[in-house]
């Protein structure tokens, strides 16, 4: 093994470190957040879930609506990319629904 090769072992290592601790912080948001409110709920549940259409089978499932209408996958979508950030865990999930979307869009090429 030559020199080079070592030290980009070495920095994919740390670079994986950082990573893990990086997950670490974000499932201890998660676990110790507690929402106050739908918005909240719904960032809590994607979080936890990872999928809009589940959030809003959920969301829709404890009886809440806007309006008359259920709840749809756009409208959990508007939540998680809503401005301003709102606190700690919408910073993650934002970041983490981003990342779902360019997986999802690199699946077609």
């Amino acid at each position: 093994m030559n020199k080079i090769s070592l030290e980009r072992r070495k920095e994919h290592i740390a670079e994986l470190q950082n990573e893990i601790k990086l997950q670490e912080h974000a499932i201890k948001v998660i676990e110790t957040y507690s929402p106050t409110t739908l918005e909240e709920k719904i960032l809590h549940l994607y979080a936890i879930e990872g999928s809009v259409k589940i959030v809003a089978d959920q969301i829709n499932a404890e009886g809440h609506r806007i309006g008359a209408r259920k709840y749809i996958t756009n409208d959990i979508t508007a939540v998680i990319e809503s401005k301003p950030v709102k606190d700690e865990l919408h910073e993650i999930v934002k970041k983490a629904f981003n990342q779902n979307k360019k997986k999802a869009a690199a699946r077609w090429f």
